[in-house]
C-alpha cells in the first residue's frame, strides 16, 4: 500500500492570501509559480499588481531509509512589493509589511499542522524565511520562506513491481 503525499500547499496559501486580512488590505495578489524562474515572470505583472503571494508548484526533496522510511519536500513561498526605485524608506516598509504577513500566515500554519499530523503528514517546526537583497529585483522588495513537508513512506519490496529474470 502506497502512502501518497496530499498536502496541497498551493491551495492552502491560495486560501490564506484570500482570507486574510492584512493580505487584503495590502493588495497581496496570488500566483502559482515553478520555481525562481516562474516567479521572475510573475514579478512582470507589476504594472497592474502591486503585492504577490507565490507558491511553487515545484518541491524539493529527499527518501530517508533509516527504521521509519519518510519523503521529505520541502515547499517555497515567495513573497513581492513593489516600492519607488532607489527610495530605501520605502523598501523597509514593504519588508516589515512582508514579515508581518508571514507572521499571520504561521499562525494559521501552527493549526494546519495539528490537522495534517492526524493524516501522518509532519511539518518541520522550523520554517526558514529569507529576505532577498536590494539588487534582485529593482523597485521590488522580495522575500521567500520554505516549508518542509514529511509523510511516511512505504518502502516495503514487492514482488509484483518486478520482472523476474
Amino acid at each position: 500500500m502506497q502512502h501518497s503525499f496530499n498536502w496541497n500547499a498551493v491551495a492552502f496559501f491560495l486560501d490564506l492570501t484570500a482570507r486574510n486580512k492584512f493580505a487584503r488590505e495590502h493588495d497581496f495578489a496570488f500566483c502559482r509559480v515553478s520555481g525562481l524562474e516562474g516567479f521572475e515572470e510573475a514579478l512582470a505583472h507589476l504594472q497592474s499588481d502591486t503585492a504577490f503571494v507565490c507558491v511553487s508548484d515545484i518541491s524539493q526533496g529527499y527518501t530517508e531509509l533509516n527504521n521509519t522510511p519518510h519523503t521529505r519536500r520541502v515547499k517555497t513561498v515567495f513573497l513581492a512589493m513593489r516600492h519607488a526605485i532607489d527610495n530605501m524608506t520605502a523598501r523597509d516598509r514593504c519588508m516589515e509589511t512582508m514579515r508581518e504577513l508571514f507572521r499571520q500566515f504561521m499562525s494559521k500554519l501552527i493549526l494546519e499542522q495539528t490537522k495534517l499530523q492526524e493524516n501522518c503528514i509532519y511539518l518541520d517546526p522550523r520554517i526558514s524565511f529569507q529576505e532577498i537583497d536590494r539588487y534582485f529585483f529593482s523597485g521590488c522588495a522580495c522575500a521567500y520562506f520554505q516549508i518542509a513537508v514529511d509523510t511516511y513512506t512505504d518502502l516495503r519490496f514487492n514482488e509484483e513491481e518486478w520482472n523476474n529474470e
